[in-house]
């Protein structure tokens, strides 16, 4: 006869004892289309890194998320996790585009067509997008195909910015 004591069973976590971790519908969260296709909470663009980065003072950045933000000089890109600075990156090249005359009158004039499309009935007039297409229009991506080196990859609105961390 085995006595089995069921006090050792509920200690143990669900993560302990299946081979894969239980999610409660099936879908990881980065699958979720809530959180796949929605627009971002911040204005900075949001890096998932896999990678361990570490210096040669053997100081290290283990594997996250980081929000990437490029100094007001735009000479540095900073890790920023939690508020608090975690790296920084020099840039090594920026693109900055202008914003033309044109595409700034096109939004203007269509956000005049909206106003006189609903002047009697303003509640059903759409919101204004261009704050949101901005947000929509950021991405920050790291790349480790060279050996030697990182490709740090920024890109917010019309900005630009590329910087190399050595391996």
């Amino acid at each position: 006869m085995i006595a089995v004591d069921c006090n050792l069973l509920a200690l143990n976590s669900p993560e302990d004892i299946l081979p894969y971790p239980a999610t409660k519908s099936g879908l990881l969260d980065e699958d979720k289309g809530h959180i796949k296709f929605g627009y971002p909470s911040s204005s900075y663009p949001v890096l998932n890194m896999p990678y361990i980065l570490e210096d040669y003072d053997g100081n290290n950045i283990p594997p996250g998320f980081y929000e990437i933000v490029l100094s007001p000089d735009r000479k540095t890109m900073y890790f920023v996790q939690s508020n608090q600075i975690k790296a920084s990156i020099p840039v090594a090249k920026l693109v900055e585009k202008m914003v033309s005359q044109e595409e700034e009158r096109q939004r203007i004039k269509e956000q005049e067509k909206l106003y006189k499309k609903y002047k009697n009935n303003p509640r059903k007039r759409p919101r204004d997008q261009t704050e949101r297409k901005k947000q929509a229009d950021m991405s920050a991506t790291i790349d480790a195909s060279p050996d030697e080196y990182y490709i740090l990859k920024y890109k917010n609105g019309n900005i630009e910015a590329t910087g190399y961390i050595i391996k």
